[in-house]
C-alpha cells in the first residue's frame, strides 16, 4: 500500500477495529500497513478467519455493555489510541420504510446503534486523551428515499450520537464516516465514475484517526452522492 501522510502518525498506535466485514477488514489491513498494532473484533469467529496476518482477533458482542468493556480491555492494556466501529447489522433489504418494517426488524437494525453506544461508554478511561472513536453511518441519514426510512433513521441516530459523544467524552475525539453506495450501487447517484470501495472508507477512517484536530464531524465518502442523480 502507498505510504500516506498519516502513516507516521499511526506507527505503533494501538487500534481496535470492530466488525470484520469488508470495511472492517480494509481498515484493519490499512492500519497494519501504517505500522499500527491492530486488533480486529467480530461476533462471528468465522468472519475473523479473513483477518490479515499480523492482526490480533477477538470474538466479542459489544451489544452487551459488559462485552464492550471486555473487548476494549482485550485489545491491549488501556489506553487504546483509536477505535473504529465498523460493524454492520441488518441488511437494507430487511429494513425498509418506517411503516412497512415490523418493529422486530427495526430493532435488529438498531442493534448497530446500541453497539456503538456501549463502545463509546466503554471508551472512557480506555481510550487515551486525543485518541479517537470513529462510527459508521450512511448517506441515507440526510437523503431520504423510498424504502429506506428505518435505515436512514438509524444512520441519523448514529451521527447524532457521534456529535454528542464528542462533546461529552472530549478530549477523546469522536467522528463518523458516512459512505454512499459503497459496493452496492456502482456509479449510481454520484458525480464521478469511481463507484466507491471499502478501501475508500478505510482510508478516511485512518485519516480521522491520524488528524488530531478533527472531532464531532461526519465525513461523506460518497462520490458527491448528494448532488448526483437519484436512481
Amino acid at each position: 500500500m502507498t505510504t500516506t501522510y498519516y502513516t507516521p502518525l499511526l506507527a505503533g498506535a494501538r487500534v481496535l477495529v470492530v466488525g470484520a466485514g469488508k470495511m472492517g477488514l480494509a481498515t484493519a489491513r490499512q492500519a497494519l500497513a501504517a505500522g499500527a498494532d491492530v486488533t480486529l473484533s467480530s461476533r462471528s469467529r468465522h468472519r475473523l478467519v479473513a483477518a490479515p496476518p499480523g492482526v490480533r482477533t477477538v470474538v466479542a458482542d459489544p451489544e452487551d455493555p459488559e462485552d464492550a468493556v471486555r473487548l476494549l480491555e482485550a485489545a491491549g492494556l488501556p489506553p487504546l489510541d483509536h477505535v473504529a466501529v465498523l460493524a454492520g447489522g441488518a441488511h437494507p433489504s430487511s429494513a425498509r420504510g418506517i411503516v412497512e418494517t415490523p418493529a422486530a426488524v427495526a430493532g435488529e437494525a438498531f442493534a448497530r446503534f446500541w453497539l456503538s453506544y456501549h463502545l463509546l461508554r466503554a471508551a472512557v478511561g480506555r481510550v487515551r486523551d486525543g485518541g479517537s472513536v470513529t462510527l459508521l453511518s450512511g448517506s441515507s441519514s440526510r437523503r431520504p428515499s423510498d424504502g429506506r426510512g428505518v435505515w436512514g433513521t438509524l444512520h441519523g441516530a448514529i451521527e447524532a450520537l457521534a456529535r454528542n459523544a464528542a462533546y461529552e467524552l472530549g478530549p477523546i475525539r469522536v467522528n463518523a464516516v458516512s459512505p454512499g453506495g459503497i459496493g452496492v450501487h456502482p456509479g449510481n447517484r454520484q458525480l464521478i465514475a469511481h463507484p466507491g470501495e471499502p478501501d475508500d472508507v478505510a482510508a478516511m477512517v485512518l485519516a480521522l484517526m491520524a488528524n488530531p484536530a478533527v472531532t464531532a464531524t461526519v465525513v461523506d465518502v460518497d462520490g458527491g452522492e448528494f448532488l448526483g442523480q437519484s436512481a
